[in-house]
């Protein structure tokens, strides 16, 4: 069912994009997300690397305007190792994360020419977020071997599962690639169980991408 709604969403993009004669962009970027927990004590942070594959579609407003949207593939996964020592041996503790993703951005784009072939383009704007998978696992290494794994979004799924974000950054086109770079922000509290915690995420993207 995952995958269908993955298939269909590119799909989608393909579709519009054909029946609007829109400009069509495919895309592939790093895209690291830090997410961080407060409590009335302290914080906690924690950093993600981030793999986007994305495709989406511009649709000329003006001569120095444009709207873009359309849909993207993200991953985000963090390992960690400790060292732990516990009693009169230390005990290896590994930790591995992953997530994944759709996001649906929707920026307004002001063209700047800067030569005949290049175009710099700010843009800023919302990016809806769905999260496919959300996975823990962690395993004891030494002295007994131990394996434990966590669901993220458990009982409470449909609603852990979204986020709104603000998008802004800068896109650079040249004949037909483009590079993106940008941040983006989470508003949206990811925790939903624990009153006493917030839960936010924010990170910042590059992406290169190529136009047909």
């Amino acid at each position: 069912m995952k995958k269908l709604f993955i298939i269909a969403a590119f799909m989608t993009a393909f579709f519009i994009t054909e029946k609007a004669q829109a400009q069509l962009n495919l895309n592939v970027g790093y895209a690291p997300e830090l997410m961080t927990a407060k409590t009335p004590t302290h914080d906690t942070s924690l950093f993600y690397h981030g793999i986007s594959l994305g495709l989406n579609w511009t649709f000329n407003l003006s001569d120095n305007l444009s709207l873009t949207t359309g849909a993207q593939y993200r991953i985000n996964l963090r390992n960690s190792v400790e060292h732990i020592y516990l009693d009169t041996v230390f005990s290896h503790h590994i930790t591995n994360e992953r997530q994944t993703l759709i996001d649906v951005p929707i920026t307004l784009n002001y063209y700047i020419a800067a030569s005949e072939k290049i175009t710099i383009s700010p843009f800023v704007g919302p990016m809806l977020s769905w999260g496919i998978t959300g996975e823990t696992k962690e395993q004891w290494l030494y002295p007994i071997g131990t394996e434990s794994r966590h669901e993220w979004y458990g009982d409470n799924s449909v609603i852990n599962r979204f986020n709104v974000y603000g998008v802004a950054g800068i896109k650079v086109s040249f004949y037909r690639f483009t590079l993106s770079l940008g941040g983006r922000y989470g508003f949206l509290d990811l925790n939903k169980r624990n009153t006493g915690t917030s839960k936010k995420a924010y990170g910042f993207f590059a992406s290169f991408g190529h136009s047909f």
